[in-house]
């Protein structure tokens, strides 16, 4: 799996159940017949997180077992992380096909160090492209 997840590589909480304004690392997956947002309670693979809905009690009855995937969710256990390139919450998004303590990795192979930032609004992942 590599270097598990807990923080991402400033020491802020990456995982877990959120504390204050930070979410930690934030996700789409799929549920029951919809789409909805979510944060990742737990690291199993490199690519499989347990996650539940934002803003819904973090309970075992809550959780799902969701595996990456690059497009956008539409079958029961899918998720999708997305970090940016360019630093802007919503801006040049890139699917993530795995994710180490210190690289991410996309579908397409190219690996990129990440740190979570927060716009007051929610966290979001910063992707840097590592050059060989």
């Amino acid at each position: 799996m590599g270097r598990p997840l807990r923080k991402d590589i400033n020491g802020v909480d990456a995982i877990g159940i959120p504390t204050g304004a930070a979410t930690g690392i934030t996700c789409e997956f799929y549920r029951g017949s919809l789409r909805t947002d979510g944060i990742i309670i737990k690291q199993r693979g490199s690519d499989s997180y347990t996650v539940t809905r934002v803003g819904e009690a973090a309970t075992t009855s809550t959780y799902r077992i969701c595996t990456l995937q690059s497009t956008q969710p539409n079958a029961e256990n899918e998720m999708r992380i997305q970090g940016s390139t360019t630093g802007q919450l919503d801006a040049d998004l890139v699917a993530i096909a795995k994710l180490t303590k210190r690289v991410a990795t996309d579908f397409s192979g190219n690996k990129y160090t990440w740190y979570l930032e927060n716009d007051s609004s929610a966290d979001y992942i910063v992707l840097t492209p590592i050059t060989s």
